[in-house]
């Protein structure tokens, strides 16, 4: 998953952190699916991204067109709006665990793109904050 290991142990500790990174993405997934409000989606056509730091990292991309949304693991380009945390603060904002404001504030969440949109995602999502 994310390098070789030489021991049992070793492979049973990979083992068990690749299924715990697949979980947290399909977890994430589910979220956005589950959250997306169908009424604010259905004049929307735009492509996220989630550029995501350190430990469970990775993109995920997000495409809301006509009240539906299709969730990727990786880059949909051109995205509308990109969005550069840590991995650990995008799984507590799902969560509800941190404020994507405080963290904007914190210069923990980066913001590429028009802000009007990012604005908008928080409708389109519910997103908590």
């Amino acid at each position: 998953w994310r390098g070789e290991s030489s021991g049992s142990e070793s492979s049973c500790v990979t083992a068990r952190a690749a299924e715990r990174d697949a979980a947290s993405w399909a977890e994430a997934g589910e979220w956005l699916r589950k959250h997306l409000e169908a009424e604010a989606a259905a004049d929307c056509e735009a492509t996220f991204a989630f550029d995501l730091a350190g430990r469970d990292g990775g993109t995920i991309g997000v495409r809301v067109e006509n009240g539906s949304v299709e969730i990727v693991e990786g880059d949909l380009q051109p995205a509308d709006l990109r969005f550069r945390l840590s991995a650990h603060d995008f799984f507590d904002v799902l969560a509800g665990r941190a404020n994507p404001d405080m963290l904007f504030m914190e210069e923990r969440l980066q913001i590429e793109g028009e802000y009007g949109l990012a604005l908008r995602f928080r409708r389109l999502f519910g997103a908590r904050g």
